[in-house]
């Protein structure tokens, strides 16, 4: 549990684990979106091999490395499982006299509030419980961190397949965790502020035009190597 003093505190941690939460899938989208178009135009990544793999890498990197942050154990940060428990020791923020408080200036908040709830005291602590390092996959995810990006287990690395075996993370992995995040994250938001966190980012396509663009330029070139043999 984070110790906070007042509502504005708490949006301050709401804010900041939803940009982990969102940035996560943001640049696991964006991996996934350029594993398609590498599939559909090879020629162009051929032009600058290097160039595509390391940006495909550190793509994937960044989507994992913020959900070490969303998925941390410390009791000292801010995490998902730090700030669900701050949710817990903190209900009155969810009161209907408070949420209309917050949302005074918005002209839609007598609707709002009627739809408005306080989370339900079960519902919370089963979110917890699969925020917790006993849930399979957030161990899974732990143990990655702990053993393979975090710090190098000198004693699984000499033995391959046992580092692969026992602190492996699969794409499957990454997607539960990711889209556990984002529904946690947004159904408290709801209740908190009527408001949700979107994982879309303007513009996320736009690289194609770099596709598009490379694809005729080799084309060109080819025609011309053709026209003068």
């Amino acid at each position: 549990m984070i110790n906070i003093k007042d509502a504005a505190e708490f949006e301050q941690l709401l804010k900041a684990l939803a940009n982990d939460v969102v940035d996560a899938h943001i640049h696991y989208q964006m991996y996934e979106d350029l594993i398609k178009s590498i599939d559909k135009h090879p020629t162009v990544v051929h032009q600058s091999n290097t160039f595509w793999t390391f940006t495909l890498q550190a793509h994937l990197n960044s989507c994992v490395y913020a959900l070490f942050r969303a998925y941390d154990q410390d009791t000292r940060a801010l995490h998902l499982r730090s700030w669900l428990m701050t949710i817990q020791e903190n209900l009155y923020l969810f009161d209907e006299e408070s949420f209309r408080e917050r949302l005074k200036d918005n002209p839609y908040v007598a609707s709002l509030a009627q739809g408005s709830c306080k989370p339900d005291a079960a519902m919370l602590a089963h979110d917890i419980t699969t925020c917790e390092s006993t849930d399979l996959v957030v161990k899974k995810l732990t143990m990655y961190r702990s053993n393979r990006i975090a710090h190098r287990n000198a004693k699984a690395l000499l033995s391959p397949s046992d580092i692969g075996e026992r602190f492996g993370l699969t794409f499957d992995d990454i997607r539960t965790l990711l889209e556990r995040a984002k529904t946690i994250v947004n159904k408290y938001s709801y209740m908190f502020s009527a408001s949700f966190y979107s994982t879309k980012v303007v513009g996320r396509d736009d690289f194609n035009y770099i596709f598009k663009c490379v694809a005729e330029k080799v084309d060109e070139a080819e025609r011309r190597w053709t026209s003068h043999t």
